[in-house]
């Protein structure tokens, strides 16, 4: 089974606003090389949000190349291979606004999707984000950068291949659900779902919520309020574990705010454009007199085992 899966990292919302890419080539069933690039995007513009869910600043990218510059490079690994990445309609998405942005025409390929296949293939699990999926697998990585996220992705396929045994990843991908999309100079094609899908046998017990206590009551009665992507649990999982803590989450920081769980670990070192606007109203507050707690997520998990 040979593929390349890929993952990109943004500066901004904007779709042509790579900062980071990292690529993860398999051959044979085996991942046989790993690449990971900083971009220098066109607007070197990084939001808040998006630093604090991959941590590159636009200091980091001031001398890497930018997307041009790099697509010589790359170009290799995209013509006439099957591209396999998590949400592949984010990527390549991307990658089809940048190649748009610099007038550079689409490479050949084929390419796939493993949140669709996850989606259909462990139907069980509470959502098909790429750490949920990994986690189930037994997999752990560092998300939300590049280059781990792209070796997650090629893990997911060949955790399929050892439980399928297919030929090749077009007969996996035909298995579990999923046409394979198009890429080439005259446009592309969608990858979509299919009708008809096998699901995974492999045993399934819902994992422990990590680092609690039992006796735990720091988030009883509390209200707790989260900004940007937890590396350690999804969204959902950190809403049950402070329900079953007898606390309740807010969607935004109000004067009833009791703690705010940052994602970035280096919360005071963030400058004013860099913050959420959580955080933001979170320390216009705590200005005000209001007791708000402000927690980076190791802080946070170190609370649950109190």
């Amino acid at each position: 089974m040979n593929f390349i899966a890929i993952d990109f990292e943004t500066a901004n919302e904007k779709r042509d606003s790579a900062c980071s890419i990292g690529l993860t080539v398999v051959k044979n069933n085996q991942i046989i090389e790993q690449k990971y690039y900083l971009i220098k995007p066109n607007e070197l513009r990084f939001t808040p949000i998006n630093i604090s869910i991959h941590g590159i600043r636009a200091s980091d990218v001031k001398n890497a190349k930018t997307f041009d510059q790099l697509w010589p490079e790359l170009l290799p690994y995209f013509t006439n291979n099957i591209i396999m990445a998590h949400n592949a309609a984010f990527d390549l998405s991307l990658l089809r606004h940048t190649l748009d942005a610099y007038h550079i025409p689409y490479p050949n390929c084929r390419y796939g999707c493993t949140m669709i296949l996850s989606r259909n293939f462990f139907p069980h699990l509470e959502n098909a984000k790429l750490n949920t999926v990994n986690h189930h697998l037994g997999l752990e990585f560092n998300h939300h950068h590049a280059s781990a996220d792209a070796h997650a992705c090629a893990n997911i396929v060949l955790k399929m291949q050892e439980e399928l045994q297919c030929a090749d990843l077009e007969e996996l991908c035909q298995m579990a659900g999923l046409k394979l999309g198009t890429l080439h100079d005259a446009g592309y094609i969608p990858a979509k779902k299919l009708k008809k899908t096998v699901t995974s046998k492999r045993n399934f017990t819902p994992s422990p919520l990590p680092f609690i206590s039992s006796k735990s009551d720091v988030f009883k009665h509390k209200t707790v309020v989260f900004t940007g992507t937890l590396k350690s649990m999804s969204r959902l999982s950190a809403i049950q574990l402070i329900s079953q803590l007898g606390g309740t989450v807010g969607s935004s920081v109000t004067r009833k705010t009791d703690f705010l769980i940052v994602s970035h670990p280096a919360v005071y070192e963030l400058q004013p454009h860099e913050m959420s606007t959580k955080l933001k109203k979170a320390i216009e507050l705590i200005y005000k007199g209001q007791a708000i707690q402000i927690l980076n997520e190791s802080e946070f998990l170190e609370q649950l085992t109190k």
